[in-house]
């Protein structure tokens, strides 16, 4: 029956609406939310950016790599710079400039394949341009910080000084300021560059003078990156746990700071490396103990921090989320200042910032992100371990929460045991019997 209004004179407006709909097709839509399966360089939702400086945490400082920052006169200042870090990587092979352009030219519009938003805008050759200069300057810079610059007799680029480094070591790896992996593989197969000494350097930042330093792991080097912030938060990362989370209901445990959890009896204790998947649960004869990376957190840290767990959190389905596991565990043990100040005392946080600044940070960026397999199987473990101790934990939480009374009590006992024993002494010395004869002395 046809509805009621309806003149069968054709609607031009309506046919405009069909036209889209048809337009909006599966295979558009996968592209633009779940990517076909594959990360993409998208810009930071602005949902995201509503955070706390979300400007110093998303936003290029001095260096625009491919074509979101592309456009901001800020940043034009690198320009020649990077092209003077092209010909100064190209030259120092034994290969002619004409094949690395070459390289470039051949992965371009796979390159181009690999962003999130309209580039329609940019012509092929323009963007294979920018694809060949950003990406010669990104691994000119990275050899440049792995000491493997070359003979100088091809240096070209200027001196730099150390906080123009700083600023680009920043810039390099923000989620909005990327390159496809495959430009810069199509680069290194004319000149070597020695990336793990690169992602040591960079990792380092979140070291702490005590932790064991960053070995491999077993696969490390089998991992193939989207892009260099991939790459460093695969390794910064380190291998999660395969353990499978049990999704059977049971009570879980109500935890909202550090000092609860050590009310409990649980013992926060820094894990040997700084890894972020370095976390885990385990059962003392006493207590429980909760391991955690021990963090260097700057602002350079934070900075990446924020855009690892970013780029976990644009890729949909298709990651584990161990960043974002981190920073929720993290945000969970956080919740006054003095939270922060027990993770500082316990060695798991140095922070540059002070304690509330830390712990803004965290609880501004934790209500965004995800909550990975990591993060679930950490709370499952805690609340195990609270439901099959109670006994122990209630009588810790008993001895924790009323230890200044027995101590108290323990002093005045111990102020009157020499006194009841005196007494007590005295008692049992027995008195001479009456008329009993004295002995000489």
């Amino acid at each position: 029956m046809e509805s009621q209004g309806y003149t069968g004179h054709p609607d031009p407006h309506f046919e405009k609406v069909l036209t889209t709909m048809n337009s909006t097709t599966l295979e558009k839509l996968n592209r633009n939310f779940i990517g076909e399966g594959k990360p993409l360089i998208q810009k930071v939702p602005a949902f995201l950016r509503s955070i706390q400086n979300a400007e110093r945490l998303f936003t290029p400082d001095i260096v625009a790599i491919g074509p979101c920052h592309t456009d901001n006169e800020n940043l034009k200042g690198m320009e020649d710079i990077k092209k003077m870090a092209a010909m100064e990587f190209c030259c120092s092979s034994q290969h002619k400039l004409r094949v690395f352009y070459h390289n470039v030219r051949e992965v371009a519009a796979h390159a181009r394949a690999c962003y999130g938003h309209d580039l329609s805008k940019i012509g092929d050759d323009k963007f294979t341009d920018m694809m060949f200069y950003d990406g010669c300057f990104v691994l000119q810079f990275m050899k440049m910080m792995a000491k493997d610059r070359g003979p100088p007799v091809h240096w070209t680029m200027p001196r730099l000084s150390e906080n123009m480094v700083r600023r680009i070591s920043r810039d390099i790896l923000l989620v909005e300021n990327q390159i496809p992996w495959v430009v810069l593989e199509a680069l290194m197969r004319l000149n070597y560059v020695h990336v793990d000494r690169y992602i040591a350097a960079a990792i380092s930042e979140f070291d702490v003078q005590w932790a064991k330093p960053h070995i491999d792991f077993e696969g490390a080097d089998k991992y193939q990156p989207f892009h260099l912030l991939d790459l460093v938060r695969h390794r910064q990362l380190g291998p999660v746990p395969k353990q499978e989370v049990d999704e059977a209901p049971r009570p879980m445990l109500n935890i909202s700071s550090a000092m609860e959890l050590a009310e409990v009896g649980i013992q926060l204790t820094a894990s040997k490396t700084t890894r972020f998947a370095d976390i885990g649960v385990g059962k003392g004869l006493l207590m429980g103990k909760l391991w955690l990376p021990p963090v260097s957190l700057g602002e350079l840290t934070m900075c990446w921090l924020t855009n690892m767990a970013a780029f976990e959190m644009l890729q949909g389905g298709t990651f584990d989320y161990g960043v974002s596991s981190y920073v929720q565990i993290m945000a969970v043990l956080m919740n006054r200042p003095e939270d922060v100040r027990e993770l500082r005392t316990k060695r798991i946080v140095y922070p540059v910032l002070s304690d509330q600044q830390t712990l803004d940070f965290f609880k501004s960026i934790c209500q965004y992100l995800p909550y990975g397999q990591q993060y679930k199987r950490v709370l499952q473990q805690l609340s195990d371990y609270h439901h099959n101790r109670r006994v122990r934990v209630t009588l810790h939480k008993f001895i924790y929460n009323n230890f200044k009374y027995i101590l108290t009590a323990g002093s005045a006992i111990g102020f009157l045991v020499p006194i009841l024993k005196a007494i007590l002494s005295l008692k049992q010395t027995k008195p001479s019997a009456p008329g009993a004869p004295l002995h000489a002395f």
